[in-house]
């Protein structure tokens, strides 16, 4: 069954490069939303081959402040050559985006990703140049965040290849 597609907020439309990365948010199905994620990446053609196990595996909780982080990163920036620097710069245009988009998930959200700064709690810091992860798609790297409440789930993955 595929699960109902939730729009972005209007704001997001044109953030994520389609050639690089993936956005969207679905209606939560069951208990599991490892299942939702799945169901929700399966017609992408780089991220069909993630595995269920290594995602419920590799991804830990961040908080809703590193979420932020990993939204800028995802939508900006090269994995490869590290975040653009104006991530570390406030753009109040951007900035209020990701926030209604990481809002839009919906009351008492959590959010997890496979950075590897986020084994480093609450000190991780994803806009740093270097950084190690525990890649799901297969690519050179990738990076997901994936934001989880009762009624939906928000994913969000970028993907390089040297």
């Amino acid at each position: 069954m595929t699960r109902r597609k939730t729009d972005l907020p209007a704001c997001a439309r044109g953030r994520f490069d389609e050639r690089q990365s993936f956005a969207a948010l679905v209606a939560r199905g069951g208990a599991d939303w490892h299942d939702t994620v799945m169901e929700a990446i399966q017609g992408n053609p780089v991220l069909r081959q993630v595995d269920h196990q290594e995602l419920r595996d590799s991804v830990l909780e961040v908080s809703p402040g590193q979420a932020m982080e990993l939204v800028g990163l995802i939508s900006v920036g090269s994995l490869l050559y590290g975040p653009c620097a104006s991530l570390r710069a406030p753009d109040e245009e951007r900035d209020a985006c990701l926030r209604e988009l990481l809002r839009a998930v919906g009351n008492g959200a959590r959010f997890f990703t496979n950075h590897g700064h986020a084994e480093d709690g609450e000190e991780g810091d994803f806009l740093a140049s270097s950084f190690h992860a525990n890649v799901l798609a297969g690519t050179t790297i990738d990076i997901c965040l994936v934001g989880v409440s009762d009624e939906n789930v928000l994913v969000l993955w970028r993907f390089e290849d040297d």
